[in-house]
Formats: structure tokens, C-alpha cells, sequence
């Protein structure tokens, strides 16, 4: 009986002595990484490098936090195999040791190449010609040297793993033999799934906390290795593959791009005339004014057209909007925060597209690129991490000059304090305004912004007095659990944009300022909207303007639009007429009778929307007149135009990313 209990306990004892073993080496192989960075730092630190001084702690600490996460990531891998024998554990050390300090040798050189740590573009080693890269590599790389500091940190990483790890082994296995002892098992294994997941509280560290300064040399040090090589294969394995260029096409009922141009009204027939046909081609006579842009997080049209006293949604944005321009028919073209971003700046259905494998082409059509043709700074701004969807690197590829995010403004706003996403929405609104005043009058600005605080788990700043909704008095639909919090923060954004056009009005650079603001998407906490009569509020956002002067005709904000409608709006009001893609058209101007009857608001989902009907794509048993008990025909020349107009924007990102990534030889 003794020794069916010993045997009993024997693999038992393995975990607890595997656990203890796997944390403890673990944190030294964190140690041995901290070290590394250290020594990065050393090598490559910049000069004058005065300024990093004063945030190089945060980088630190942070980066040791990615370094428990994978030591933590790898001891659960393998506790398992560790508490038996000593051979068998040295050898798993000796493995994990050497892998890492592999990898941290990788993300050394790969640094001082590309200047960033290892990337989605490392697999273009797979990808492209492998013979080609390796030659390159062997010829443009210092091979001794690497293999000397190769040496040295594998060697060093196994000394300081197994010098760990046999103490670590030694001591359990003479200490923890008694059966209570067992009970530590469920304590260890708790502490070590707490260090993988790097926080005590809140989502675990991702990609997001990588940006955890104001300062790109210091973030690109703080991803370890194994961090760098895991962010790069999870940005390229979800980058979406953009298959053959007509893909697109047939996927919305085309089977070549001349074909959807004839669709579209387009005569051209080569790839580089339909090309120039898609793009704008009005009279360019920049007038130097500034533009602001706000898309705005989960930014709903519903809420507006409850707007009262006893439900006071806008808070202070209701007493901004009698000067305003308010398109108030007005459709999101996805679904998703970063799905808005691509559409809206890129004009792509295709997404993700700017981040992955795809992220060092620039889509040279892009809003961005049109406001630098026009000789402006351009500036992207948000209040969360810019390290989400690798946005601080590759916004700077697609032709932005600064990333200003929740690092940025706490560095600029010593104490400023946020939720899981960044920091509140306030510090963003500040930081534009300051910017805009210190702005040259002879160098127009075009700003980028993207608020986060109105989303989930929907929190406020403590100092905010939120309105006291009452749940019964809300006409919609009342089943999510997360309405009124949803509410507090949807009015807290409002607030906060209002008091910002305020400020912008009350500036000497009203004149020359034009801001505008747009919901990136609808949220799911204001219904499901599945019956007919809701239906059409399913993709609704608002679309806002101020500074633009009043406009010739009211009845044109009654206009059935979507975000593709959105520059095309506004870049004539700043006398830019060219460089960019024309998506839709410019709602500024009077509608006409035949206007009217073929405006439509066009998705990327798949949606289509005019001012008497909405349907899917296609699809004409999907028709449904609006409002409600209206009557309605299907219009297969107005479907197909809509289809033509979203494949013509797919084939061309796709085209111009085959072109680019395949040219000619």
C-alpha cells in the first residue's frame, strides 16, 4: 500500500518540482533578457540621447514585464518534463536557454538594420527569393562578429539557466517530499499563469503596452526577442492575403476590372487609364486652411435622435450644432474601429491591409499622401496606444509625420490618467488644441485623431460628474447590460468635442480651421436592430462639420451618404482638388432631382443604402423599402453601379500591392 501511494505521488511531486523549477529559471532567463536590452541600449542609443533619460525607467520596467510574460509562457510549456531527472531538465534548459538567446541576438542585428525589432517582414525570408535574401545577408551582415556574440549568448544564457535550475531541483527535491507539500501546486501554478499573463488586472500585455513611451527607441527595446518574433508571425499570419488581383472583382459579380469600370461609368480599358479615372481630378488651389478630423469611437447616430432634457446625450455638443454642418442619413462603411481607419484614410475594402506582411507598401492615393502633395504637416493623434495594429509604425509609412498617443500625451501631461485603452479622451482634445496654436500660419496642418474612452468596459475619469440616465426613458431597445455605462461615456466623448470646437472658435486659427468628426462604426450595446423599422439604423454614424462656412442649401445634409463620401466633402473646402481616390461625392453640393434618385450610402460590408430603400449587394430578394410600408422596385442598374464602385477599389489596392510587391524585372 506504501508504495502504491509513493507511486501515486510521484508524478505529483514532478509538477510541483517542475513548476518551482520552470518559474525559477524562468525569471532568470527575464534577467538574462533585461541584460540584453541593456547592453541594446548601450550599443545603439542615439546622439544627442539627453531626452530618453526621463522615460528610460518605464521602458525598462516594461520590458522586463514581456520578459516574465515569456519566461512565465515557457515554464508552463514545459513543467511537465522538468521536476524527474536532472539530465532530462538540463537538457529542456539547455534548449529554452539557447533558443532565446537566439532570438535575442536576431532582434539585436534585426534592430540595427531595419531599426525596429523583428517584424512581419523576417518572413519575407519564405516568401521571396530565400537563395537572394541569405546571399544579402551574408554579404551586408558582420557574420564573425555575429557569430561571436552568437557564442557568447548562448553560453551565457545555459550558465545562468542551469546554475538556476540544478540549485533550483536540488532544493525542492530534498525540501518538498512530504504529501501537504503538494499543495503548493495550484499556488505555483497560479502564480506562473499571473506572471505569463504580465498584469494583475485588465487584459493581459499584448502588442498595445509595447508603446509604453513617448519615445520610438525606447519602445522598439522593450519586445524581447521571443515578443518581437511572436508579434511579427501574429501580424503576419492575420495579415489578409490579397490573392490574385481580380479576386475582388469576381467576388462582387465582375470577372474583369473593365468590365466593373464599364459598370461604374469608366470608358478607360488599361489598368493605368481606369487608374486615373478613379482618382479626383477637380481645380487644386489649396487655401491653406488646417482640417481636424475626429473619427470617434463607437460614435452611434442613434443617441441623436433622442436627444432631450431628461436625456441629455450631447451634453454640451447640442449647443454646437445649430453652426454645424450635421449629415444626419449618414452610414459607416464597417463594422470594426481599425476596418474605419483603413476605409476612411485608404480607401480600402480590403483589410487588414496596413499592417502584416503588406505594411512597407505605401497606398500612395491615400488621404495622407494627398494632404502632403498639398504641403501640409500631417499628424495621426489618438488617446489610446499606438502600438495597436502597429499603427506607430505604420502610419508612418503611409505618409503621416508624427504619432502622438497615450505614451505621448502622459509624457506631455505628467499624471494624466486613462482606462485599459489609454489615456481619457481629454488629454487628446488638449494636446490638438495646443498643437493647433502652435502651428505656422504658412504651414496648414491636417490632423488625424482617434478618440478611445466611449468603449468598453466603458469607464470615466474620476473627476467627471456622469448624467444621471434613466433606463426607461430611452425609446430604443433596452436589453444590453451595458447601456447606461455606454451612455455616460458616449456623452463624455460629446462633451469633450464640444468643448474643443468651442476652444478652436475662440482661437486665432478659427478662421483658417476647418474640424470635422465621424463615427468609425455603430455599437452592438444600442440593439441588434433586426426589425424592419430599425433596420436602417444598423450602420449609422454621425458626420459632422464646423468652419466651413454655411451651406447653400440645408436640404443637402438630408442626403443618404456613407464615410466614402467623407473627403470627397471635404477636401474641396480646402480648394484640393487632386491626389486623391474619389470614392463617392461631394455632399456640399445642391442636390438635383437626378442626384437625389441615384445617391447612394455605399459600404464595404456589403450594404446599400438610398433614400427609399436598403439591400445587400446583389441580392434582391434582401430589398427593403423605407420606411417602412413605403413602396419600392429593385434597381439592377443602381446595384450594380454600387457593386462596381467597392471591386473598382478592391482591384486597386490589390493591383497596386501585386505591382508593388512584384515589379518588373
Amino acid at each position: 500500500m506504501t508504495k502504491f501511494f509513493a507511486l501515486f505521488l510521484a508524478p505529483l511531486r514532478a509538477v510541483l518540482h517542475g513548476l518551482s523549477l520552470g518559474l525559477c529559471v524562468g525569471v532568470a532567463l527575464a534577467a538574462w533578457f533585461s541584460l540584453a536590452r541593456c547592453l541594446m541600449l548601450g550599443y545603439y542609443w542615439p546622439s544627442p540621447g539627453a531626452d530618453l533619460w526621463a522615460e528610460l525607467p518605464v521602458a525598462m520596467l516594461m520590458g522586463f514585464r514581456f520578459d516574465l510574460k515569456m519566461g512565465a509562457i515557457a515554464a508552463l510549456l514545459l513543467f511537465p518534463l522538468l521536476g524527474w531527472r536532472w539530465r532530462m531538465s538540463a537538457v529542456l534548459i539547455q534548449v529554452w536557454a539557447s533558443v532565446f538567446a537566439v532570438l535575442a541576438v536576431i532582434n539585436f542585428y534585426y534592430y540595427g538594420f531595419y531599426k525596429l525589432p523583428i517584424d512581419s517582414v523576417i518572413f519575407g525570408l519564405a516568401d521571396d527569393d530565400t537563395v537572394a535574401v541569405l546571399h544579402t545577408i551574408w554579404q551586408d551582415f558582420p557574420m564573425l562578429q555575429i557569430a561571436a556574440v552568437l557564442a557568447l549568448a548562448v553560453w551565457s544564457a545555459n550558465a545562468a539557466a542551469l546554475h538556476v535550475g540544478q540549485r533550483v531541483l536540488v532544493w525542492v527535491q530534498s525540501r518538498w517530499v512530504r504529501a501537504w507539500h503538494l499543495l503548493w501546486i495550484p499556488v505555483l501554478l497560479l502564480l506562473v499563469l499571473m506572471v505569463g499573463k504580465g498584469t494583475l488586472k485588465g487584459m493581459a500585455l499584448q502588442l498595445d503596452n509595447i508603446t509604453a513611451t513617448s519615445k520610438p527607441f525606447l519602445n522598439n527595446v522593450i519586445p524581447n526577442g521571443v515578443t518581437a518574433l511572436y508579434n511579427a508571425w501574429d501580424a503576419y499570419r492575420s495579415s489578409i492575403d490579397i490573392g490574385e488581383e481580380d479576386t475582388g472583382l469576381k467576388a462582387f459579380g465582375f470577372q474583369t476590372y473593365q468590365e466593373a469600370a464599364r459598370a461604374y461609368g469608366i470608358t478607360a480599358t488599361t489598368p493605368q487609364g481606369v487608374q486615373r479615372a478613379l482618382m479626383a481630378s477637380g481645380r487644386n488651389q489649396p487655401n491653406g486652411k488646417n482640417l481636424v478630423f475626429f473619427q470617434m469611437e463607437s460614435w452611434s447616430a442613434e443617441p441623436f435622435k433622442y436627444q432631450s432634457k431628461d436625456l441629455d446625450v450631447l451634453a454640451g455638443l447640442n449647443h454646437q450644432l445649430d453652426h454645424a454642418w450635421v449629415f444626419n442619413n449618414f452610414d459607416a462603411a464597417h463594422h470594426g474601429t481599425h476596418p474605419a481607419l483603413e476605409a476612411i484614410l485608404f480607401n480600402t475594402p480590403v483589410t487588414p491591409i496596413t499592417n502584416g506582411k503588406y505594411r512597407h507598401i505605401q497606398l500612395d492615393w491615400g488621404v495622407p499622401f494627398a494632404f502632403k502633395k498639398a504641403g501640409y504637416d500631417t499628424l495621426f493623434v489618438t488617446s489610446g496606444q499606438s502600438g495597436w495594429r502597429e499603427l506607430n509604425r505604420v502610419l508612418l509609412t503611409q505618409s503621416f509625420d508624427e504619432v502622438i498617443d497615450a505614451a505621448t500625451l502622459r509624457a506631455k501631461y505628467p499624471g494624466a490618467e486613462g482606462g485599459i485603452w489609454g489615456v481619457w479622451d481629454a488629454y487628446m482634445f488638449r494636446a490638438i488644441e495646443e498643437r493647433l496654436a502652435q502651428q505656422p500660419k504658412d504651414r496648414p496642418l491636417f490632423i488625424y485623431a482617434m478618440s478611445t474612452t466611449n468603449h468598453p468596459p466603458y469607464e470615466l475619469p474620476s473627476d467627471y460628474k456622469p448624467f444621471a440616465f434613466d433606463i426607461n426613458k430611452w425609446p430604443g431597445e433596452k436589453g444590453a447590460e451595458g447601456l447606461i455605462p455606454n451612455l455616460q461615456t458616449y456623452r463624455y466623448a460629446n462633451d469633450e468635442l464640444a468643448k474643443f470646437v468651442t476652444a478652436v472658435e475662440a482661437s486665432p486659427a478659427a478662421a483658417r480651421t476647418v474640424v470635422a468628426a465621424a463615427g468609425d462604426h455603430n455599437v452592438r450595446t444600442f440593439g441588434q436592430y433586426i426589425s424592419p423599422s430599425r433596420q436602417i439604423l444598423r450602420q449609422q454614424v454621425p458626420f459632422i462639420v464646423w468652419g466651413a462656412g454655411k451651406l447653400a442649401c440645408p436640404q443637402a445634409l438630408q442626403q443618404v451618404a456613407s464615410h466614402l463620401d467623407m473627403f470627397p466633402t471635404l477636401f474641396p473646402m480646402l480648394g484640393i482638388g487632386e491626389g486623391y481616390l474619389m470614392t463617392g461625392r461631394n455632399l456640399a453640393v445642391c442636390p438635383t432631382a437626378r442626384s437625389t434618385a441615384e445617391a447612394m450610402a455605399v459600404t464595404f460590408i456589403g450594404q446599400v443604402r438610398t433614400n427609399d430603400a436598403i439591400w445587400s449587394m446583389s441580392s434582391a430578394n434582401t430589398l427593403a423599402c423605407q420606411p417602412v410600408g413605403s413602396v419600392c422596385e429593385w434597381a439592377p442598374q443602381q446595384d450594380a453601379k454600387a457593386r462596381a464602385r467597392v471591386a473598382l477599389m478592391d482591384w486597386n489596392v490589390r493591383h497596386h500591392i501585386h505591382q508593388a510587391a512584384h515589379p518588373k524585372r
